[in-house]
């Protein structure tokens, strides 16, 4: 299949599908007597698993391990959940660190409504209220 049909089909750019190429995430494309580029049927459930990883949060790094591990089983459902797993943790970090900021934010709009004023910028915030 053609670069233009796979993107179609994928819903992928073709500029990210050579991207992906170029980074070793799709093997390479044949190349036809005429010059373009041809894909293999297979090239569009990479396409979609890639794809789905970059949303999770996946680095292309990240996912071309986890294709060349899960060479020639791709994709290896083991691979598959021990990154997922991973990515998880990650998130739920990412999440605790956002939560800590927000607390801080919090502290700080209440010592700033108890005070009227900014002590750091000299402002007034007698009228502001932020209920948590």
């Amino acid at each position: 299949m053609r670069i233009g049909e796979l993107s179609r089909r994928a819903g992928i750019s073709a500029s990210r599908i050579r991207l992906y190429e170029k980074r070793k995430l799709i093997p390479p494309a044949v190349r036809g007597a005429n010059g373009h580029r041809e894909y293999p049927l297979s090239a569009e459930k990479t396409l979609s698993l890639i794809d789905c990883a970059r949303r999770l949060g996946f680095s292309l790094g990240e996912i071309r391990v986890g294709i060349s591990e899960a060479a020639p089983d791709f994709p290896s459902p083991a691979a598959m959940a021990e990154a997922l797993r991973a990515r998880l943790t990650s998130v739920e970090r990412h999440i605790e660190e956002a939560q800590a900021r927000r607390r801080q934010v919090l502290q700080l709009l209440k010592e700033m409504r108890e005070r009227g004023r900014s002590p750091a910028m000299g402002q007034d915030f007698g009228d502001y209220d932020h209920t948590p």
